[in-house]
């Protein structure tokens, strides 16, 4: 019978190490979904502030070129051509400026070692 009560012994070990590594598991994803969530959350807000920032001097460029131009349709016009401009710039470079650094954070998060620290 002493067997019996080792076999015992070691499932119950078996059931203690297979539940601790599954709460360690839950705790890693809740760290990593909360570290994505926070990173989209922040960019979102700064996107939000600089598209407000972007409308407010673009306004105040249609108004100084309106000056300048002594014609608000005009200068609406170059305002938007420029604005084309820098978004068909923008599309050229979407990989390099949007895509790249968002799946090398999601990366950086994802795969990061938890017994390291962060900087």
């Amino acid at each position: 019978m002493p067997n019996s009560d080792m076999y015992q012994n070691l499932l119950e070990e078996t059931k203690t190490y297979v539940q601790t590594r599954y709460d360690l598991l839950r705790i890693e994803f809740m760290e990593k979904a909360s570290r994505i969530i926070a990173f989209f959350l922040l960019a979102f807000i700064i996107v939000g502030c600089l598209l407000g920032a972007f409308v407010y001097f673009s306004l105040a460029l249609v108004i100084w070129l309106s000056a300048f131009f002594e014609s608000i349709i005009i200068a609406i016009c170059v305002v938007g051509i420029a604005l084309l401009f820098v978004g068909w710039l923008l599309y050229l470079l979407r990989k390099s400026l949007f895509v790249n650094p968002i799946v090398r954070q999601l990366n950086k998060i994802m795969f990061s070692n938890p017994k390291t620290k962060e900087k």
